[in-house]
């Protein structure tokens, strides 16, 4: 235990090396770091510099304090001698005594009793999970081979007994600020934030969860990177330059009643959906929400609608999935298509393997209500599913309104299946002026006159693969023709 622990004239700063903590990782330094923090006088900052600290137990921040570590220097290689060159490591352990007699207790390292409080500068990473490897196990890729699976999948090392990184025993109480961290192996939660508390420079990797924020807080600039769960909101929470990516289950879960706003994100490769939600209002969201279902990867939407109910995860098939959303705007950047390389036997005309288109809906919800939804997509393509309520796309060509699900106007002119006098009617799956005249929707095999040189720009224009097969020169200008082979 050591001699008890007398505080010296200190500037504010506590160097937890004068008071006998161990930093090469040999002794654990729970109970030293804990007699340090209930010595030190209220808004200390106690320096931990550049080193290992083993914690086997978790420490109690009772009061207002700074805990800071030295600048840190990662690589992504684990294995590499400069992965933890210049850093404060906090290496989070079960005790492996209490392992050998099954005895280990699930822990967090630090525990916030509603105080105000910050952490910075400091890696935090324990071995209680892992990401399999390839040659252990491939389900950390995408699924393949016809076969369904689930996304990105973490091991946790011992079954129901957990190691958490930070958490808040009152949200409600005491903001905390958290700046220049990472986290990595946790089998429960990396970072909980309480209400009204800031974030910046957050990186997590490999951990059950990522980030839960609380209400009003504000996380910038920082990446959730192969996680089961990436975050989870509450009301207010303002969002800026995150990457959600490689999630196994859920990219972000608003809890709250929304009023967020969520900028400049990337949600990337979730085996459910991207953005999942209750019922909210008044929330902003822009970026790119890609490759999210993946757990369905394999699977038609036909085919997916014909598993029982056990089997089919309602969130699984879209970008954006909850109960209502109201009095809110979405901007996606990307469209509502995934490919990837499936490694069948199908090949294309190059004898490369070719890739499975896979789509699902921008938005599956109960009500949509003053919802203005922006992205590439055509209106007739799996936009929205919902049972109630209002929402209108843009398309960037065109302004279309839905009405409890189904497209009610394009561009103001009324369209239905039906036969109610709209101008504009939909006939399995393709649009119609005046109940006869065709609107043009490229087919296979149908050849189009253009000025433009190359395919690919068609194709960024009306979707498909073409190719070029002629051109002349009509009154000095030159007509090229392009036939699409593939839609």
């Amino acid at each position: 235990m050591g001699e008890p622990i007398i505080i010296k004239e200190t500037d504010g700063w506590i160097n937890v090396l004068d008071y006998g903590v161990c930093n090469n990782e040999k002794e654990d330094v729970s109970s030293r770091v804990q007699e340090i923090i209930k010595a030190a006088p209220e808004d200390s900052i106690i320096y931990f510099p550049s080193g290992k600290y083993l914690f086997t137990s978790g420490i109690e921040i009772n009061k207002r304090l700074t805990l800071c570590g030295d600048t840190y220097f990662r690589s992504n290689n684990a294995g590499n001698p400069a992965f933890n060159s210049g850093a404060t490591q906090f290496s989070c352990n079960f005790d492996k005594k209490k392992i050998e007699e099954g005895k280990i207790e699930s822990f967090a390292v630090i525990t916030v009793k509603g105080v105000k409080h910050c952490i910075k500068s400091i890696s935090f990473q324990s071995d209680s999970c892992y990401r399999p490897s390839d040659k252990v196990d491939n389900t950390h890729n995408p699924p393949a081979n016809g076969e369904p699976g689930l996304h990105h999948k973490i091991i946790l090392t011992y079954e129901g007994k957990y190691i958490s990184a930070i958490v808040c025993d009152n949200v409600s109480e005491g903001s905390g600020h958290y700046e220049n961290l990472d986290f990595g192996g946790f089998a429960e939660i990396a970072l909980e934030m309480p209400n009204n508390s800031t974030a910046n420079d957050i990186t997590i990797f490999t951990c059950n969860r990522g980030i839960s924020a609380g209400e009003n807080s504000i996380i910038t600039n920082g990446k959730t990177w192969g996680c089961t769960y990436g975050m989870k909101i509450s009301t207010g929470t303002f969002i800026n330059g995150m990457r959600v990516e490689e999630v196994g289950k859920v990219a972000i879960d608003s809890i709250g009643k929304g009023s967020n706003f969520i900028t400049n994100i990337t949600i990337d490769q979730c085996g459910y959906c991207g953005f999942k939600f209750n019922s909210i209002s008044n929330t902003q969201i822009s970026g790119n929400i890609s490759r999210c279902g993946q757990y369905y990867f394999n699977f038609s939407y036909e085919d997916y609608l014909k598993l029982n109910d056990k089997d089919r995860i309602e969130e699984a098939y879209s970008l954006l999935y909850g109960n209502s959303i109201e009095s809110s705007n979405i901007t996606i950047t990307n469209n509502n298509t995934d490919y990837w390389e499936d490694g069948g036997d199908v090949k294309d005309e190059n004898g490369n393997t070719k890739f499975k288109e896979h789509k699902i809906y921008l938005i599956k919800a109960f009500e949509t209500k003053n919802v203005l939804l922006r992205c590439t997509i055509d209106a007739t393509d799996m936009v929205l599913e919902s049972e109630k309520g209002n929402l209108i796309y843009n398309n960037k060509g065109q302004t279309v309104i839905f009405h409890d699900g189904e497209l009610s106007s394009v561009n103001g002119i009324g369209i239905s299946e039906e036969d109610y006098g709209d101008k504009i009617k939909i006939k399995k799956g393709d649009m119609y002026i005046n109940d006869n005249m065709k609107m043009y929707s490229p087919q296979i095999n149908d050849i189009l006159t253009t000025g433009n040189n190359t395919s690919d720009t068609v194709a960024t224009y009306y979707g498909g693969k073409w190719e070029k097969v002629g051109e002349k020169v009509e009154l000095g200008t030159t007509v090229r023709y392009h036939k699409m082979i593939e839609k």
